[in-house]
């Protein structure tokens, strides 16, 4: 037997990407990279969301809630003031969630930096509430 399905009208444009939440959305993410190149570990801390259920797996630490990530930033060394990002990607899936990702350089080493945020909008501002940065050994990359 087969079921029908209903056909349903959409009753606004879609809601993934929309230019103005994509602004916005940059808007944190560059806000994020410029803190982290000048070591503002207050505007860092900012930008994640407050609560225990926050994650930041960075390259060698695990941090499971806010109180964890803070403590990571207080002794954490500066980014490499050549940090340079490339291939950023960012999406936003309705108005208060998105998602960057993107690969950074370094000139003290030949890994591919990789780095993944989880933005949630909340009460009016953007938080990462989830993110991951890992390294890889260009010589280990995969042809697509």
């Amino acid at each position: 037997m087969k079921l029908a399905h209903p056909t349903y009208e959409r009753m606004e444009p879609d809601p993934i990407n929309r230019p103005e939440v994509l602004a916005s959305l940059r808007a944190a993410f560059d806000a994020y990279e410029a803190a982290l190149l000048r070591h503002d570990v207050a505007a860092l801390n900012a930008c994640f969301d407050d609560g225990p259920q926050t994650v930041r797996y960075g390259v060698a630490e695990l941090g499971y809630g806010i109180e964890a990530i803070r403590r990571y930033r207080a002794t954490a060394a500066p980014v490499h003031p050549g940090r340079r990002l490339r291939n950023i990607v960012i999406g936003s899936y309705g108005q208060d969630f998105g998602s960057a990702c993107c690969e950074f350089l370094t000139p003290d080493t030949a890994m591919i930096g990789r780095q993944t945020q989880t933005w949630v909008r909340i009460a009016g501002t953007w938080r990462i509430v989830a993110a991951h940065v890992s390294l890889l050994d260009p010589e280990a990359v995969l042809p697509s």
